[in-house]
């Protein structure tokens, strides 16, 4: 963290090796063709390039995380402008991209689809020909009697949402760095969250073992999703084999932007039941969403949004269909929120459209439906611990919710500045069993010296969530030593535990259990040797900060260290942890309880809305989360503080502007994000809870505080205004568009309903 604040922290960029060549990719010159040749004479005369590569160069086979549809380097077809079809290595960064502009390709342009739902027709161009109708993957869930149930209900609502594409907007461009060694295995320096699975993937693509591959995270400068797996290293590794040096890539931001795995789109179509009391009774939704030209992690982001809802309401009765289709674009991917977000923006302003309709409150009417503590959900998630009740009601409390909203319907409107106060819920994971078929869970191990530096192994990344911050208070509550004292190092293969990785939320709760558990093991060998010391028991030694005491006699950690490696020949003091969770591998119908804990999450926005331009200022919010015990206030708060700005984000401002294929908004000019004069004054609140699954009471917080940003917000220009916005982001134009509409008396969203 100093480091941090310093500006003292070494990221990819930063990181040069005596050697190290630099590499730059030459990406495809139209968004779907075949590859008929690569010249890359000229370019190899370029002084100071060391290789020049085409798919001929690498290891030539298809793989990928979740479908084989990735190569090193384009073959036969490219299938969207950013697809690799060459890399250069050279001794300088000019000259790599000298080389760069002198590779020329023979292309034989073929028929594109930009638009997922074209995509799924008949007649669309293929873009995959082993894979007919442009299904990169489908999913299918239901529980209960679905159409039974909407025949007895008393309303039946009907709309249908759309959420666009998202740059993940992290700080840092993605860049890697890769070594090969003379034994035939290699390393490889990358920001992932997930190395482990990631060098599975590797390997599979190089065809090594996994052992073969080591994997060193750097510090992260951001990723939010982006920096799962990636085809980067493997392109770096190949151009390190060849070359026999040390390769780094690091893009620039427009070519980040350009072939970005960004926020998939999605368009909804939802439909819910419920009876004249506001009881929920039946659910059915289709989505259908943009997978790109290849498959990262936008699979498991569809069924997300399919029927994680599911586990925040009860419904009863559910029925979900989902397609990913392939494009001529670059590839989608997850971000923060991961599904949940997507589909929590139309639901929850259905449910608002539902309370108006039966004239109940908008919180009573998520009180009555809310899934409880204790219960077991429509497919199995089992709810150990939730005061989603007393987020709802506490959040309606500070944010004086009623009168506020008794205020905003008297002066509803659609001219002049409007103001607007909307309510949404949300919640989440704290990890996923199915992200890794060999196991879930954590492990750690703890490593202290004898002058009592304490370094902490886990195989969970920091991604700049202040992971490192908790961790060390946790080891430092086990082991009665100084937060100053504690370093965790950083992942690498070599010397950390394997680990499913920091993803689904899981970290703070896997790892930190892993490491109470390692910390707890060390302590226990401490407190064993100073009992002996002492002649007496460890029940008998008195622990008090960062002193142990027995009857007058005291030391403090540093001294029981150096008593420790004195009576053990200078051994550190070692402990491992291993920490299970009791999750399930949903089955073969996704029903099973593949979390630990559950976060829960109540926000208000208030808006401004400006009728005559369109533009939309959030001026006030209100977040109250259930996250169990707060192990650290301050990161905890910056955690929301810094989803409620993306979210504004994504509600307000941010959209991947892709005109046939490419990205024409790639720089943060265009491309704007929240600025501080964007941001509303913000209240957050955690109320008391307790996690029995988590370490010390804790469960996940990062998650579930973005998730009902865009619908509160949503809801309060409904509020305002008294129309909906069916699709993201509420950006000016689209709201004039609709304010317009309205005053013409012009219906602008056709919305399908039925009173029974």
């Amino acid at each position: 963290m100093l480091d941090k604040l310093r500006g003292s922290t070494k990221y990819i960029a930063d990181i040069s090796v005596s050697g190290m060549l630099h590499a730059v990719i030459v990406r495809s010159p139209v968004a779907h063709g075949r590859l008929h040749a690569v010249d890359v004479d000229r370019a190899k005369k370029v002084p100071g390039v060391r290789a020049v590569l085409t798919s001929a160069d690498t290891p030539h086979r298809f793989f990928g995380p979740h479908a084989n549809d990735w190569e090193i380097l384009a073959s036969e077809k490219v299938r969207s402008f950013g697809d690799e079809i060459a890399a250069i290595a050279a001794t300088t960064l000019d000259a790599a991209r000298e080389a760069a502009a002198l590779v020329t390709a023979t292309v034989e342009e073929l028929p594109a689809v930009f638009d997922a739902r074209e995509a799924l027709r008949d007649g669309a161009p293929t873009v995959w020909e082993d894979r007919p109708g442009n299904v990169a993957n489908s999913f299918q869930i239901s529980r209960g009697n679905v159409e039974e149930a909407f025949a007895k209900a008393d309303l039946v609502v009907t709309d249908r949402y759309s959420t666009n594409q998202i740059y993940h907007a992290y700080l840092e461009p993605i860049g890697v760095m890769a070594e090969y060694h003379p034994s035939g295995s290699y390393t490889l320096t990358v920001p992932s969250h997930i190395p482990y699975k990631a060098r599975l993937t590797y390997a599979g693509a190089l065809g090594v073992r996994p052992d073969q591959i080591r994997i060193v995270v750097p510090p992260i400068g951001g990723s939010f999703g982006a920096k799962y797996e990636m085809i980067e290293p493997l392109i770096a590794a190949v151009l390190a084999r060849d070359t026999g040096r040390p390769v780094r890539l690091v893009y620039d931001r427009e070519e980040d932007a350009l072939i970005a795995r960004s926020r998939p789109p999605f368009w909804f179509h939802h439909r819910i039941g419920v009876t004249a009391e506001g009881m929920f009774i039946a659910r059915e939704t289709e989505v259908v969403g943009t997978a790109g030209s290849r498959v990262f992690w936008s699979p498991a982001v569809l069924a997300t949004a399919i029927h994680r809802v599911d586990s925040l309401y009860n419904f009863h009765n559910m029925a979900g269909t989902g397609a990913l289709a392939y494009t001529n674009e670059a590839p989608t991917t997850c971000m923060r929120g991961f599904g949940n977000a997507e589909s929590l923006f139309g639901i929850e302003q259905m449910i608002d459209e539902i309370g108006e309709k039966l004239g109940i409150d908008p919180v009573e009417l998520r009180q009555r439906n809310a899934v409880r503590e204790g219960e077991t959900t429509l497919h199995g998630w089992h709810i150990s611990s939730s005061k989603l009740p007393e987020c709802l009601e506490r959040v309606k409390e500070v944010s004086d919710l009623d009168n506020q909203r008794r205020e905003t319907r008297k002066q509803r409107g659609l001219t002049g500045v409007r103001r607007g106060i909307g309510v949404a819920i949300a919640h989440h994971v704290s990890g996923y069993r199915p992200i890794l078929a060999d196991y879930d869970g954590s492990s750690a191990i703890v490593h202290a010296t004898s002058g009592g530096r304490v370094t902490l192994f886990v195989g969970e990344p920091d991604i700049g969530q202040g992971q490192a911050t908790v961790l060390s208070q946790l080891a430092c509550d086990e082991l009665g030593c100084s937060p100053d004292d504690v370093n965790l190092q950083g992942v690498d293969s070599a010397l950390s535990p394997d680990a499913v990785g920091t993803l689904a939320s899981r970290a703070t709760t896997m790892a930190g259990n892993a490491v109470v558990a390692a910390a707890r093991s060390a302590r226990q060998k401490l407190d064993a040797l100073l009992a002996d010391h002492w002649r007496t028991t460890p029940d008998r030694l008195h622990r008090e900060g960062e002193v142990v005491h027995f009857g007058e006699q005291s030391l403090t950690f540093r001294e029981s260290m150096a008593l420790y490696a004195a009576s053990n020949c200078g051994l550190p003091l070692l402990g491992e942890g291993v920490h299970r969770p009791a999750t399930q591998m949903p089955d073969k119908d996704k029903y099973g309880n593949p979390s630990a804990a559950y976060p829960f999450a109540a926000h208000v926005a208030e808006v401004e809305v400006d009728c005559d331009s369109g533009q939309i200022r959030v001026t006030r919010y209100w977040a109250v989360h259930d996250s169990g015990t707060i192990l650290n206030p301050s990161t905890a708060r910056g955690q929301v503080v810094g989803a409620i700005a993306q979210g504004v984000g994504w509600a307000l401002m941010e959209d991947v502007k892709v005109d046939l294929g490419r990205v024409r908004n790639p720089n943060f000019l265009d491309y704007r994000i929240p600025g501080s004069g964007d941001m509303p004054e913000t209240y957050v609140e955690f109320v008391d809870a307790y996690e029995p699954n988590g370490p010390h009471g804790a469960k996940s917080l990062a998650e579930a505080a973005i998730n009902p940003v865009t619908a509160a917000i949503a809801n309060a220009f409904h509020d305002a205004t008294g129309i909906r916005c069916h699709d993201l982001p509420l950006a000016p134009e689209r709201i004039w568009e609709l304010l317009t509409g309205a005053r013409a008396q012009s219906p602008a969203h056709d919305a399908e309903e039925a009173l029974i």
